[in-house]
């Protein structure tokens, strides 16, 4: 397969998981309002965006499989920018927690992840240009 195919192909993934995801939240949330708290009905639906994360999480490897070097090196530097970003953010605000702050929310943390890989993008493709 040619690789502006594979990525178009990767890229409509991408835009359907994402749509499959929104589907996925919303229905969870309403369903949640139908069952009691704490059955195993009620966690098998609030997890049930997860599935089309992680097929929105194999297109973008399969996307980044069909990129050249260049780019696999701007995504591999993005990467971990996000990743010892995150860990730096969420262990400094894990140290205010100690003193009164309000738990972070678990669930921002994927969110936050992908901001952060997309502001390593930006800088590393204006870095590199």
């Amino acid at each position: 397969m040619k690789t502006i195919e594979a990525m178009v192909r990767s890229a409509r993934n991408i835009a359907l998981g994402l749509l499959v995801y929104i589907i996925f939240l919303v229905g969870s949330q309403s369903l949640l309002l139908m069952y009691p708290m704490g059955s195993l009905l009620t966690v098998l639906i609030i997890i049930s965006p997860v599935i089309p994360v992680a097929f929105i999480l194999r297109a973008v490897i399969q996307l980044l499989q069909h990129s050249d070097e260049f780019q696999q090196r701007i995504q591999l530097l993005s990467i971990g920018f996000s990743a010892a970003a995150t860990g730096l953010l969420t262990f400094a605000y894990g140290l205010l927690e100690t003193i009164g702050y309000p738990p972070f929310p678990l669930a921002l943390i994927l969110p936050l992840m992908v901001i952060l890989w997309i502001i390593g993008m930006l800088y590393f493709k204006w870095r590199f240009r």
